[in-house]
């Protein structure tokens, strides 16, 4: 049920008048013509009753009447041929034409001529019957402008919202409300599709959290298995060892210092996942930032915090819209990933451009492995599943916080290897120019 579109002359599209009217003028447009109408045939049965009463009149009535005389008065006969009254101006007495019996006028109805049955009843409440049928005509009048109104606005609108609402009420949301008109009731299904899109968009969004809450587990668990373990193999073999002395001191150390060390992993794993359900909960808090102001900061945190040669270049000039600490946050993370794999060098590239805003970090490290530029962006991936070139420890979710970040502000982050070698990482913002807020 998708809207008629006719195209002008020009190349513009336009609805059709029908479906641009709005219901107010619809309806007076509906009920003004069928007035019309109405009024057409009540004056079409007016002038057809009134022709039947005269018809009735002059076939039965008119005979009748006296004859007139050539001086314009009238008189009555009997049987016999003698005149018996004459009257100036008007017949005194109806006369049988056949029998020639007469009839006072006075004490007379004229219906008595006329054969009885329906045409004397007809005769006698022609204006009753008259009346009827002008309610009857007005009653039919309003039943039509009712159903006119009803098939030309608001069948259509009405199955649609109905059939959207079933659907909804359904937990089905794959499919589009559409507008039948231009009208009231078409910017209803409007807003209808707009709630169905709005519910739509929650429910992929809440789908997808669900989704990520079970890789997160899934991955938090798989981690968990290592340290628990190790605790329980040493705490095993202290139960058998201990008692019996057959442990020397400095292995019961050693022994006790790996326990210490897969339970403070443990505490790291449990503090990591308290970040990760704390960052569920960030929503950008944006504000007007002048990009040369943005980039001389994003230059300092870099000569701060990059290892070796860095380098910082930008491109573009005006205003964004943008959280600033939440950007910051994922460009720190960026340097310290590429600062742990980096060998010499670690470069930034900022560039504001169409209401993005793309910021670049790689590094001359050995870049991301073939099966890494898919899943690195996961919680708790680790592509080597050891210590970095430092000897650092890490739990594979910098660069899935940085993920989670971009895409919070309307961005993504793209991972690849650069062509001259090592990582390179872009992640992208939405932002609005000063002169667009």
């Amino acid at each position: 049920m998708a809207v008629k579109i006719t195209v002008q002359k020009n190349g513009q599209k336009k609805t059709p008048w029908r479906q641009r009217v709005s219901l107010r003028w619809a309806l007076v447009l509906t009920t003004v013509l069928c007035a019309l109408g109405a009024f057409l045939l009540i004056a079409l049965e007016s002038w057809g009753l009134e022709w039947a009463r005269d018809a009735l009149y002059l076939k039965y009535i008119t005979p009748y009447y006296a004859d007139e005389m050539e001086t314009g008065e009238y008189y009555s006969v009997s049987p016999d041929g003698t005149v018996l009254y004459v009257e100036a101006t008007m017949p005194y007495a109806y006369v049988d034409p056949d029998t020639g019996e007469i009839y006072p006028i006075e004490t007379t109805s004229p219906t008595l001529f006329i054969p009885a049955g329906p045409l004397r009843f007809f005769y006698k409440n022609v204006w009753q019957i008259a009346l009827c049928a002008f309610v009857i005509t007005a009653a039919l009048a309003f039943l039509a402008d009712a159903w006119w109104f009803y098939h030309w606005k608001i069948k259509k609108p009405l199955a649609i919202l109905n059939q959207a609402a079933q659907k909804i009420g359904q937990s089905d949301l794959d499919f589009h409300v559409e507008s039948p008109s231009a009208d009231e009731l078409g910017k209803l299904c409007q807003s209808f599709e707009t709630m169905r899109a709005s519910l739509e968009e929650n429910n992929r969004a809440l789908w997808d959290a669900v989704e990520e809450r079970k890789r997160l587990n899934a991955a938090f668990s798989h981690d968990l298995r290592t340290p628990l373990t190790v605790l329980q193999g040493y705490s095993d073999l202290l139960l058998d060892a201990l008692p019996s002395g057959d442990l020397s001191p400095e292995k019961t150390v050693d022994t006790v210092l790996t326990m210490k060390r897969s339970l403070t992993r443990l505490q790291r794993y449990v503090e990591s996942m308290n970040s990760l359900q704390r960052l569920e909960d960030v929503r950008p808090q944006k504000s007007t930032v002048p990009f040369s102001s943005l980039c001389a900061h994003l230059r300092e945190t870099g000569e701060i915090l990059g290892k070796g040669d860095f380098s910082f270049s930008s491109q573009g000039d005006g205003s964004a819209f943008l959280d600033t600490e939440l950007l910051f946050q994922v460009y720190e993370n960026l340097l310290s990933n590429a600062g742990r794999y980096a060998q010499k060098q670690v470069w930034v590239r900022a560039a504001l451009e169409d209401g993005w805003l793309s910021l670049t970090v790689g590094d001359d490290g050995p870049g991301f492995p073939p099966a890494a530029l898919k899943r690195a962006a996961e919680p708790y991936y680790r592509a080597d599943k050891s210590l970095s070139p430092q000897g650092e420890l890490h739990f594979g979710l910098g660069l899935y916080i940085c993920r989670s970040l971009c895409e919070k502000h309307g961005g993504s982050l793209q991972i690849e290897n650069s062509p001259a070698g090592g990582a390179k990482v872009t992640a992208r913002f939405l932002v609005q120019s000063e002169e667009n807020t």
